[in-house]
């Protein structure tokens, strides 16, 4: 049986404001990074939900394993190339093709399943992770969709697949969602417990060729998988609660792995929702990585998790150049209960600690929250833009908010005070106008203080004189894309 792992393509949405941002923000990635080259083709990161999936099947005895690559080529709002798409999927003739797509490219991959039955007549697709699961039953009526796993997969898909081997009913698969001859969508009444990280096997870390490491802007890994706080517009909630960490012999194992194939001069992107949750763990995940001195790494978190020096001094040690950190907004009703209540004062005494550690901070903004008023929004935008000023942070994210499939804010909107305009998900997208509106400001409003919030945040973000590290003497100081070929948003 050959299985087949669709990297979905995400929608080209062109914000001509972004240009002065981007070029800003990539300027002080790179001072932060000195071993980063700039990327051939936009892949950003691997997929590691392929790799994680395929070393599940791979030690269920399916080793016929292939990806393929649309991430990198993108597509249009209006939807896939069909005619290219078509050209590569002809190539591979695979008995199951597996997607994971996110809510804005959910579109686009029911496109491909489309035509990957077409052109393969007996295949069979697979739907899953973030946005499948909480949208199960839709996406189950779709005619290209076979089948939609809800919820963690490392059980339910190789059981699956047993099924379509004919080694197990279809109905003792966990998980699983699908849609009669009759037209009536059904979920099997097993489910699986939570798996211990300890039982997910290695990853097929091979699943793509070595050169898709110069389409990489660094090695995503993961040390401990799942988050126990609830924010409301996050859907990390479809994946699981319970924050369970791998061994540090695992994650070096991984790390070495990943980058004797792709790259050993890539860092490293710890993606853990809360890397900081459990000081004592994480110390000791420090004190590993500052024995081996080769690893240079980002990491994210809370800003009510950077409290402890013996922490902060930890991670400087060990190589962390990059701590991105969420704070959402630092205007509004909710921005301190969102924030484990540092907002203000705590907030900056915790970004000093943060700097006066050696580390550089990088924070996540998102516009539009539903408490926040058009004011609050442009004095979240001015504060960070002061923070920038004064250095106490090194960079910013800025988005627009979306209540995507999976969160509070999308099950539950009128609970927080927010009216979905429509549920057309290939528009639920961080860079285009909002899809609701709330009792303080509409779509159009929002979107006209997020344009000018990039703006402001490209401005505060250009490196000065002084700030220019000598690893980066002799690069152009201006023009757009100057460190990366990216089709920036």
């Amino acid at each position: 049986m050959k299985v087949a792992f669709v990297h979905t393509p995400m929608p080209r949405v062109i914000v001509p404001e972004r240009r002065r941002y981007w070029q800003a923000f990539d300027t002080r990635y790179h001072a932060a990074h000195p071993n980063l080259r700039p990327m051939r083709k936009v892949m950003w990161e691997l997929p590691h939900w392929m790799h994680w999936l395929g070393g599940v099947l791979r030690a269920r005895g399916y080793l016929d394993q292939v990806a393929i690559d649309f991430y990198t080529d993108g597509c249009e709002l209006s939807g896939i190339d069909e005619e290219a798409t078509a050209r590569m999927l002809r190539e591979v003739p695979a008995d199951i093709f597996l997607f994971s797509p996110m809510a804005p490219n959910l579109r686009y991959a029911l496109q491909i399943a489309g035509l990957a039955k077409q052109l393969h007549s007996r295949c069979r697709t697979v739907f899953g992770g973030v946005a499948a699961t909480p949208l199960a039953e839709q996406v189950a009526a779709e005619p290209a969709v076979d089948f939609v796993i809800a919820g963690r997969g490392e059980q339910a898909l190789p059981a699956l697949l047993d099924s379509l081997s004919g080694r197990l009913p279809l109905d003792e698969v966990g998980h699983l969602v699908r849609r009669l001859d009759d037209g009536r969508i059904v979920r099997t009444a097993r489910t699986y417990p939570w798996l211990p990280v300890g039982a997910i096997p290695m990853p097929v870390v091979e699943l793509f060729p070595a050169e898709a490491g110069e389409c990489l802007r660094y090695i995503r890994l993961v040390r401990a998988l799942g988050c126990p706080f609830e924010c409301p517009f996050c859907t990390i909630q479809t994946i699981g609660r319970s924050a369970d960490s791998f061994t540090i012999d695992r994650v070096l194992a991984e790390l070495d792995a990943y980058r004797d194939h792709y790259g050993r001069h890539h860092h490293v992107y710890f993606g853990d929702e809360t890397f900081t949750m459990h000081p004592k763990r994480t110390l000791e995940f420090c004190a590993a990585l500052e024995a081996r001195g080769d690893v240079i790494y980002d990491i994210q978190t809370r800003p009510d998790l950077l409290t402890d020096a013996a922490l902060l001094d930890g991670l400087r040690r060990s190589g962390c150049a990059w701590i991105e950190i969420g704070i959402e907004a630092l205007r509004g009703a909710d921005h301190r209960v969102l924030k484990g209540g540092r907002g203000g004062a705590e907030f900056t005494d915790t970004l000093k600690r943060v700097r006066d550690a050696g580390l550089n901070a990088c924070s996540f903004l998102i516009n539009g929250l539903p408490t926040q008023t058009l004011d609050d929004m442009r004095r979240s935008i001015d504060d960070v833009c002061e923070l920038i000023g004064r250095r106490l942070l090194f960079a910013s994210y800025i988005f627009g908010m979306v209540p995507y499939p999976g969160s509070q804010y999308h099950a539950e909107p009128h609970r927080f005070g927010i009216e979905l305009l429509h549920r057309d998900y290939h528009l639920y997208h961080e860079e285009l106008p909002p899809v609701y509106r709330t009792a303080h400001a509409g779509p159009d409003a929002m979107h006209r203080v997020l344009q000018d919030g990039v703006m402001a945040l490209g401005e505060a973000m250009t490196l000065s004189e002084d700030q220019w590290p000598d690893h980066m003497a002799g690069m152009p100081r201006d023009g757009y894309g100057t460190f990366w070929n990216l089709p920036h948003s």
